[in-house]
């Protein structure tokens, strides 16, 4: 079953080449990888310092992605910019998840049996959030990493037959986790409760003396960082994060979902194929209840917020493969139906990986911002360019890794005045009317999804029946002035 684990390492590559870029979500880790790789020490030209977001998020993430890209930065000539080395950074966290899903995928065989990992690893590897978003530079992905690890514990304390081992793991599994909340992301602490409390037996003074011992470690580790990086004293950004989260309430300002939107919408769309098979699971294999109830019991947490998001209930996401595993196994078993399970089971992976493939396709075409910073590349060869970045562009792909030339400057400042933009020489904006009547002409336009387009006719003549639809989002302008001058 190695080999799974290959083809999951290989699809989180092609997922990264395929669609390089990144969204403004995951601009924070990502431009941290790039500023720590390049400078090291913290100065002024960070981009966090000038662009803080509106919840500072950790460094200690980053520093370990860092250092681990930090040979591919050697390898492409010590230059820290160049979408080969944001690509291999990608990679690096990918690989991660990859291993640690490996060491899951390993337990859930010695627990439930071979065929019930396998279908877990086949699974996994046709879910399209699973293949793409490993290697996005998401608090949520970095977290999944020790998440997995304490999956695998988890089994191991649930599953013990020995009471002293069980206790083992359980305390092994409240380190990583106090860990997780604390350093990474603090919403995991809803997993963590709920993890903790399936096997509340296992709970003694030394547990809890451990677990208290290690969140307070992990946020003096996270101030000393953090503060450093964020050249502000007592820094710990995930007590920030659940103090605007949870005590202020303003989560809800990015949008709400109804109660029921994480079991009727997003777990679904999480599974695809698997999701059939993981609801059998569920209710065939009384021996893991637990497990189940501890997964609904987060995610109903998670449902009692206004503001959803799948990300939010990606550690769950494991648990419910491990299930659909478990359910196909189970009805493997029934001689009557086993050719029909495996034919049914065979196809909803299929079925799956195709949806991933095809959304992974329409992804490439959602960052617009990235295509048009290398395109301006392309066809600007002057010296001492300075191009201003709209909100836009920096939303949809624009990162620091981009920013290939020492001698052009890059500026993404909000709230300028059009006369302002006079001080620039180019210009990546999704607004061009505004600049052209300010002395600017398009140069270059780079177009982007606007959605799918279905074509009947093309299945008739052999090609496939979707395309996607492409309109102009970024025009690449340059200064009426700027063009007199180079001639």
């Amino acid at each position: 079953m190695r080999l799974l684990d290959f083809a999951l390492a290989a699809a989180v590559v092609l997922s990264a080449v395929c669609a390089p870029y990144t969204k403004v979500e995951e601009s924070f880790f990502m431009q941290a990888v790039h500023d720590i790789l390049k400078w090291g020490r913290v100065n002024n030209n960070y981009d966090h310092l000038e662009f803080p977001g509106v919840v500072p998020r950790s460094f200690v993430g980053p520093l370990i992605i860092s250092a681990l890209t930090y040979p591919a930065k050697l390898l492409y000539g010590n230059q820290a910019e160049g979408i080969a080395v944001q690509i291999s950074a990608r990679i690096v966290l990918g690989w991660l998840v990859v291993w640690a899903n490996s060491q899951l995928r390993q337990e859930i065989s010695s627990v439930f049996g071979s065929r019930s990992a396998m279908w877990y690893g086949v699974f996994c590897l046709c879910q399209f959030h699973y293949t793409f978003w490993t290697s996005r530079m998401l608090g949520n992905t970095l977290a999944l990493v020790p998440m997995l690890i304490a999956h695998k514990l988890w089994l191991r304390c649930i599953f013990s037959n020995s009471d002293v081992a069980a206790q083992r793991n359980y305390c092994k599994m409240a380190i990583v986790l106090a860990f997780t909340c604390t350093v990474l992301r603090f919403d995991t602490a809803v997993f963590a409760a709920s993890m903790l409390a399936s096997k509340i037996g296992c709970i003694t003074r030394r547990t809890v003396a451990t677990f208290f011992a290690t969140v307070t470690t992990s946020a003096v580790l996270s101030i000393a960082i953090d503060s450093y990086y964020w050249q502000q004293k007592w820094m710990w950004p995930e007590f920030n994060v659940f103090w605007f989260n949870v005590v202020q309430g303003r989560s809800s300002e990015w949008g709400i979902s109804p109660p029921h939107y994480y079991f009727t919408h997003f777990i679904p769309r999480l599974l695809l194929g698997a999701f059939p098979f993981a609801c059998i699971g569920v209710l065939v294999d009384s021996r893991s209840a637990r497990l189940a109830m501890a997964c609904f019991a987060a995610v109903g947490v998670f449902s009692a917020n206004a503001h959803k998001e799948w990300r939010f209930i990606l550690p769950a996401v494991p648990i419910f493969n491990m299930y659909a595993g478990i359910g196909v196994s189970k009805l493997y078993q029934v001689a009557r139906i086993r050719q029909l399970v495996a034919l049914t089971a065979t196809l909803a992976a299929a079925l799956s990986l195709v949806i991933a493939a095809t959304m992974t396709f329409i992804s490439s075409y959602n960052y617009p911002g990235g295509h048009a910073l290398a395109l301006l590349h392309a066809i600007e060869p002057s010296p001492n360019v300075s191009v201003h970045i709209d909100t836009f562009s920096a939303m949809t792909g624009v990162c620091r890794f981009g920013q290939l030339r020492a001698d052009w400057v890059y500026d993404k400042s909000e709230g300028l005045d059009l006369d302002q933009f006079g001080n620039f020489t180019h210009l990546l904006t999704s607004d061009p009317k505004s600049h052209m009547k300010h002395g600017f002409d398009i140069i270059g336009t780079q177009y982007g999804y606007s959605g799918i387009q279905l074509d009947y006719k093309q299945a008739l003549a052999g090609q496939l029946p979707i395309s996607v639809r492409q309109e102009p989002l970024v025009w690449i302008m340059r200064r009426v002035a700027t063009l007199d001058l180079n001639g």
